[in-house]
């Protein structure tokens, strides 16, 4: 009897402990991706902070392989600083781009949009060290934030499991995940199987 409660005691032990295992993952998890990859929620969680990485343009002064921290500045007070920016509406050059902001061109100085009619403030953007700039308007729609910390090699990881071709990556590790979860899962009932019997037995002989 002592030894079918104590059994019982155990299962419900493994089974919090799993399921304790499993909320902190979660947790951690939830935490890792918002603020590698969901900025707006990430400025709101981490004290207006985000990153961002797997850029399709970068400043002279960045590398491919980055991971840039932002900070969410006014959009008004940007100038001279390295800005991330979602650029729309020019074909093939769209993208996540990070470039410094060269001159700000208020609401009231701006050409209206020829679509729209709508007049909109926007900065000319820039590689530092370069003699031209960029042929884009840079609207506050597309501003992401204002680059505060470069981190050298991270984004080569985060950029890549951002991509398309990280999908393989992520079926093989589910696949591999549930693996090891049955493996060890099983390794453990067994186990408990062997126990309970050689209790039985020992209660038997008695």
């Amino acid at each position: 009897m002592k030894s079918q409660i104590a059994s019982k005691k155990e299962i419900v032990l493994d089974v919090l402990a799993k399921v304790g295992m499993s909320l902190a993952i979660v947790a951690v998890l939830f935490f890792l991706i918002t603020f590698l990859y969901i900025p707006s929620l990430s400025y709101s969680i981490f004290q207006n902070h985000a990153s961002f990485s797997g850029l399709s343009g970068y400043d002279g002064t960045l590398a491919k392989t980055d991971l840039l921290i932002t900070q969410y500045e006014d959009f008004t007070d940007l100038k001279g600083k390295v800005i991330v920016f979602h650029l729309k509406g020019y074909g093939g050059a769209d993208g996540i781009k990070a470039y410094r902001a060269l001159t700000y061109i208020p609401e009231e100085e701006a050409t209206p949009d020829p679509v729209t009619g709508v007049a909109e403030d926007y900065y000319i953007v820039a590689s530092t060290g370069t003699a031209y700039s960029f042929p884009w308007k840079v609207t506050e729609s597309m501003y992401k934030g204002a680059v505060s910390v470069r981190i050298p090699g991270i984004g080569a990881v985060t950029g890549f499991l951002s991509s398309q071709q990280s999908i393989i990556f992520y079926v093989g590790a589910v696949i591999s995940l549930g693996g090891i979860y049955a493996i060890s899962t099983f390794g453990k009932d067994k186990h408990r199987h062997l126990r309970k019997a050689a209790s039985r037995n020992q209660q038997s002989r008695k």
